[in-house]
């Protein structure tokens, strides 16, 4: 991670909740080896690393629903609601391929939306960016118990 521009919240952020996805690393994925707490941190990291590198298909096809739905308990803990909102309005414009017999890994996503759903779920990509739920802070608010 570059340090160029980055605050000593960033930072410490960073640091805080890469930990748990060196963790599940460490367990070859395995998401049931860390607690659930470690399931939403872990989650999270991946979640704001995707949505501000390539968005939410980044994220989605990356890791999948069980990542998503961990970062989604995530928020739900933090009451991050725009956050929330954002990424659950950009899963169900995903979701409507849920049964579709073509859909066979989770990057056949972006073979299978419109062009006007990839648009939508890309301009809703940007509302993340400036959304106002102070994440890191939270974080460090709602697992302050786990910082050491």
């Amino acid at each position: 991670m570059s340090d160029s521009g980055l605050t000593e919240l960033d930072k410490k952020w960073f640091d805080f909740t890469s930990a748990y996805v060196t963790k599940l690393n460490e367990a070859k994925q395995d998401w049931y080896a860390l607690t659930e707490e470690e399931q939403e941190l872990a989650a999270l990291w991946k979640l704001e690393m995707d949505m501000y590198n390539g968005g939410f298909l980044q994220f989605f096809c990356n890791w999948g629903y069980d990542c998503y739905l961990y970062a989604v308990r995530c928020l739900n803990k933090m009451q991050a609601t725009q956050a929330l909102g954002i990424i659950q309005s950009q899963f169900e414009i995903v979701n409507r391929l849920e049964g579709d017999e073509r859909l066979q890994s989770y990057l056949d996503i972006y073979k299978l939306l419109t062009k006007e759903e990839l648009e939508k779920i890309n301009r809703i990509d940007e509302d993340y960016w400036h959304n106002t739920d102070d994440i890191m802070n939270k974080t460090f608010e709602i697992y302050a118990h786990l910082v050491q």
